[in-house]
């Protein structure tokens, strides 16, 4: 196989498995799988500092505002507050950590366009070189 169709290939499997609805859905799995039960013990650690409510502040507005995917955000917290409120705090982190996958996702596809283009321009012959 070669260079650049690996390279595609990779792009594609990043995009694919960090596409919003796809990470939701695997972190709903998740959270199905791990969520404690009712009236199950769980730690009593507080969750809700201030810390924490600015980066669930933070998270509404990048994913929930001003994202691309907003929709698909604002049916994963919906989910995540009825469904899996138990582990709301797991849930949040997760969404904020899938924003950054897509974001890198991104920005590296993007490095590699400008890579693919940058090559195929140093290919192209110039007049200096056409002419021998």
């Amino acid at each position: 196989m070669d260079a650049a169709k690996l390279v595609e290939g990779y792009r594609s499997v990043l995009k694919r498995i960090y596409s919003c609805e796809a990470y939701y859905e695997r972190v709903k799995l998740y959270l199905s799988r791990t969520q404690p039960k009712a009236g199950e013990r769980t730690s009593r650690q507080q969750w809700l500092t201030r810390g924490n409510a600015r980066a669930f502040v933070t998270s509404i507005v990048r994913q929930g505002v001003f994202g691309q995917q907003r929709w698909s955000y604002w049916k994963f917290l919906a989910a995540a507050a009825t469904r899996y409120r138990r582990c709301f705090g797991a849930a949040m982190t997760l969404a904020v950590m899938g924003y950054h996958f897509q974001v890198m996702t991104r920005r590296m596809s993007e490095a590699l366009d400008a890579a693919v283009l940058t090559t195929e321009i140093d290919e192209v012959p110039t007049s200096e070189t056409s002419r021998r």
